[in-house]
């Protein structure tokens, strides 16, 4: 049984767009909630979201082609474990310094900085480990071919 070719596509979509969602409220996020602004955060949310879709996924980024399901399963789920891993230190640690050198108190920061990294790593590591995973899939069609 082979994996269903736009796998990877919805996958990396899904976390594009939670990403674009969490931006949009960074940047926005002080406004006042009302019906407009909610509506602002979907329309630029899913604006940004299509524009990184429509750059990853043209010539084919992101399409699979007769790949087996267990071995797709076990790449991904270790590109996905090695993402998540890599990306949270990353921003736990970009956290780490800008609320210290905000905050000047170091447990205060470290707290905030763990729980920024590990949250925001959950919802970038799945659209990041689709691109990894694709990539090595190409490499091996290649190496093998």
């Amino acid at each position: 049984m082979n994996t269903p070719t736009q796998t990877l596509r919805v996958v990396f979509a899904a976390s594009a767009l939670a990403s674009s969602v969490i931006l949009v409220l960074f940047v926005r996020g002080r406004a006042e909630w009302t019906d407009a602004f909610w509506l602002q955060l979907l329309g630029a949310s899913l604006a940004l979201c299509a524009a990184v879709c429509f750059v990853v996924f043209r010539g084919g980024g992101l399409r699979l082609a007769a790949v087996p399901l267990w071995p797709f399963a076990c790449l991904f789920l270790r590109q996905l474990a090695l993402v998540y891993a890599a990306s949270a230190i990353a921003i736990t640690a970009a956290a780490l310094v800008i609320i210290y050198a905000i905050t000047r108190s170091g447990p205060n920061a470290l707290a905030l900085a763990v729980l920024a990294g590990l949250w925001l790593a959950l919802w970038l590591a799945p659209g990041m480990a689709s691109c990894t995973t694709w990539r090595a899939l190409q490499r091996a069609k290649t190496d093998g071919a």
